[in-house]
């Protein structure tokens, strides 16, 4: 499993570098045209050229988030990038959610209420059933084999502490930290208030700071274990 994800970290690294090194010329390229910017005919390519860049960093942003969980979080937890979309856009328009991966643990004797849902995991899927005022925008939407299997799902409370309380955190947060304590599923939630990410696995919650704060929390978790 380890030599795997080695391997499989290798091939992203790759990756990683062959995109970067398309935006870098396509910066560079962006860079040189600036003097052109006084010829009204060339602002739309430019606009056309920013517009490149910017979905290239969104890629990349993507997919470097989506490996750095799979390395410091779990090897066995896939979040598939269509959740990943989703998270972006719904912290981005600050929309309340609680997206649960169910691992090994079967989670139907921890989950109350909710309405079957049975389709395949789309960010459309799951930014509809969060939008606000939605039928089912209330509780946790379940992830199963991959499928978006139930929503509108209570959880288990943890108790409220006062760490909660600091952060402004109320009960999608309670919710999320409830549930991992009693399972080995990941809990992701994104906050109405501050649209923050915040992942709850194994008991622990791990608050976001914005992506690169919450992966060098995660980090130093990881590292502190091992010692």
């Amino acid at each position: 499993m380890e030599s795997r994800i080695k391997a499989g970290t290798l091939n992203d690294e790759e990756e990683f570098s062959k995109q970067l090194e398309k935006l870098k010329l396509r910066i560079t390229s962006l860079h040189e045209a600036i003097p052109c910017m006084r010829q009204c005919s060339c602002l739309s390519s430019l606009l056309q050229r920013m517009y490149e860049i910017r979905e290239g960093l969104n890629q990349l942003e993507k997919g470097l988030l989506r490996t750095h969980l799979k390395c410091c979080i779990s090897p066995n937890i896939d979040i598939p990038e269509e959740v990943i979309l989703c998270l972006s856009r719904l912290s981005e328009k600050r929309h309340g959610a609680i997206i649960v991966m169910e691992n090994e643990v079967n989670l139907d004797e921890h989950l109350q209420g909710g309405t079957i849902v049975e389709a395949a995991v789309s960010a459309p899927i799951l930014e509809n059933i969060f939008y606000p005022g939605s039928p089912l925008h209330d509780g946790a939407v379940i992830l199963r084999n991959r499928s978006v299997y139930k929503a509108s799902v209570l959880l288990p409370l943890a108790p409220h502490t006062s760490e909660l309380e600091a952060l402004g955190l109320g009960s999608r947060h309670r919710a999320a930290l409830g549930l991992s304590q009693v399972s080995d599923s990941l809990v992701i939630v994104v906050s109405e208030e501050k649209g923050w990410i915040s992942i709850a696995l194994k008991g622990q919650l791990y608050p976001n700071l914005g992506t690169f704060a919450l992966l060098e929390k995660l980090e130093h978790n990881l590292m502190d274990d091992k010692l």
